[in-house]
């Protein structure tokens, strides 16, 4: 599920941002930002992933506030019979999207044999046990179903509101102050 940030939402980390959750337990929830870069180059952190060589950039997407320095790649698993058989130690979250933290996965995009469809995150938006159902229930979010073409195929600065357009909400007329009876 995407979580939706209401044009209310000041937090300077989570202002204006679509949050793909990951994973949500009794326990607490992790999710990846997926509509902020923070940097236009991936060549800049190359030598301190120890990657000698690339033919392909990408951007780094600003994933959340908790470890940053930790990368967490969201793809599409090969569909094509070249790549068939390649596997990352990944967690899936649905049938079309995976989540891996491998190395090789890097190697394999800065060489050009990656998947198709994927971004490269840093960092991961976290949520203690009931946190996350807080913040909801204050109206911190809003609450759309995933759609692999938003993170893939929608450019990043227009994800948000394609996002709340999934749910038929106009982020420019939503009303998210109370009133008082």
């Amino acid at each position: 599920m995407f979580l939706i940030a209401v044009p209310s939402l000041k937090d300077p980390s989570f202002e204006h941002t679509v949050v793909l959750i990951c994973d949500h337990t009794k326990d607490g929830a992790f999710g990846l930002i997926v509509n902020r870069i923070l940097l236009s180059s991936f060549v800049p952190l190359l030598n301190g992933l120890d990657i000698k060589k690339h033919v392909i950039d990408i951007p780094v997407f600003y994933g959340g506030p908790v470890k940053p320095e930790q990368g967490y790649i969201l793809y599409s698993p090969f569909q094509s019979e070249l790549h068939k058989g390649e596997y990352y130690p990944s967690i899936k979250i649905n049938n079309d999207l995976v989540m891996t933290t491998s190395k090789e996965i890097l190697l394999d995009i800065a060489a050009g044999k990656g998947p198709e469809k994927f971004i490269f995150t840093l960092g991961f938006a976290g949520w203690a046990a009931g946190q996350l159902e807080y913040e909801l229930m204050i109206d911190s979010w809003l609450i759309a179903p995933l759609d692999n073409k938003i993170i893939f195929d929608i450019q990043v600065n227009e994800r948000w509101k394609a996002a709340a357009d999934s749910i038929g909400v106009d982020l420019t007329r939503l009303v998210y102050k109370q009133g008082t009876a």
